[in-house]
């Protein structure tokens, strides 16, 4: 298994809460020492607390667009939320942000794990 962590790859396991399971699997067994927790698992805690960050200045509506009826869990196109959620220029705004944010993220090498 490979793993490539795009903007879009790390959204989708923020925003589908994927990154919870993974950072409660390594609270829950902080013995358990492997190649991939060794090489991601700063990156995981990184991605939580930055992205915890942005999304505690959203609003509920904001909150629901990326998460519940959801641009990153129904792969839903963000016109759709358009001018119906916030005007169009504010969540462009917003994904540029977003964006931004997580290019700045330093990824973990990558690498084929077995």
């Amino acid at each position: 298994m490979t793993t490539t962590w795009t903007n879009r790859e790390i959204l989708k396991i923020y925003f589908r809460w994927i990154i919870d399971l993974q950072i409660e699997y390594m609270n829950n067994y902080p013995d358990m020492n492997n190649d991939y927790r060794r090489e991601n698992e700063v990156f995981i805690k990184t991605v939580k607390t930055d992205l915890d960050e942005f999304s505690c200045k959203l609003s509920p509506e904001l909150k629901e667009m990326y998460v519940a009826k959801s641009k990153y869990k129904d792969n839903k196109p963000f016109i759709e939320f358009y001018n119906v959620v916030a005007p169009t220029g504010y969540i462009m705004a917003l994904n540029k942000e977003l964006n931004a944010l997580v290019s700045k993220i330093e990824r973990p090498q990558e690498r084929l794990y077995e």
